[in-house]
Order: structure tokens, then sequence, then C-alpha cells
């Protein structure tokens, strides 16, 4: 019976991994479309990558279902059994699953690493796409420092700022 267990839990791990593969490759395609400012492809993919996280919930629901359900046959808190104790126990109870294990698990880490430096790297290039969007409205619009009256109000802004019309416009 344990052994079904962790046969199913391998699988499910290997699913989770080609989806985070599959979100990787989404990220990378994020950058580019960030960088070269094509919005209608970067909307698409953001909702294509939608459809890919509600999956890897589900697959990461069956996962911990398993792992859990393992737990429970080794006699562990479900909060005990992290990967290197079910690795260990692994090694010594079921030796012909260690490295099949090992080996989902190493992966696992991999494609989380590699996401997470991905979606920073994206983060950060958007931050930057709306600090020179920024900088581009204070230039067109005109820039002004924060006002405040003597009870320490905020005053608008909007009153303060000279607008400045890029383009003419005639009607």
């Amino acid at each position: 019976m344990v052994e079904n267990l962790l046969k199913d839990f391998i699988s499910a791990v290997g699913k989770e991994n080609e989806v985070l593969a599959n979100l990787a490759e989404i990220g990378e395609q994020k950058r580019q479309y960030i960088i070269l400012g094509e919005i209608k492809q970067l909307d698409s993919l953001i909702q294509r990558e939608g459809i890919v996280l509600t999956n890897l919930e589900r697959l990461e629901g069956a996962r911990f279902k398993l792992q859990q359900e393992l737990a429970k046959k080794w006699g562990l808190p479900i909060g005990e059994l992290v990967a290197t104790e079910m690795l260990k126990i692994v090694k010594e109870q079921h030796g012909n699953y260690y490295t099949e294990l090992s080996q989902s698990i190493e992966q696992l880490d991999y494609n989380l690493t590699r996401l997470k430096a991905i979606t920073q790297n994206n983060h950060g290039l958007l931050e930057q796409s709306l600090e020179f969007i920024s900088t581009m409205e204070s230039m067109i619009e005109g820039d002004v420092a924060g006002t405040y009256s003597d009870s320490g109000d905020k005053i608008d802004e909007s009153l303060l700022r000279v607008n400045r019309n890029l383009l003419d416009k005639k009607i």
C-alpha cells in the first residue's frame, strides 16, 4: 500500500514539475513581451498563465493529499514530513524508490528556484516600465512636489499643475 502511495506521489511531483517548467517558459515569454512593450500579447499570456496556475493548484492539492496519506502510514504529523525526512524514510524502508523520489524533489527545487528568479526579474522590468511611464507623464504634464496646508492637509496638486499639451489639436 505504501509503495502505491509512493508511486503516486512521485508521479504527482513529476506532473507539478512539468507545469512549473511550463510556467517558467511563460515567464520567459512575458519578459520578452515586457521588454518589447507588446501589451496585447502580454495580456493574452497572462490569461494563459492563470489557467496553468489553476492546474498547478489542483496538482498541488493532490500531491499534498498523498503526502498526508504517507505521513499517516508512517505515523508522522504532516508538518514533520518534509522532503529530507521523506527521503530518509524512503531510503531506509523503500530503497528502490529513493533515486526516483530524490530526482523528482531536486527537479522541483530547481523549478521553483528558477521560477522565483524569472518572476523577480519580470517584476523588476515591470517596475522599470512603470517608473519610465511616470517619468514621461511628469515631463509631459509637469511635476509638482506634494503641497500641504497649514493644518497638514494635502492640497489637490491638479490645481497647482500647469498642463502642457504636447500635441496641438484642431477641431
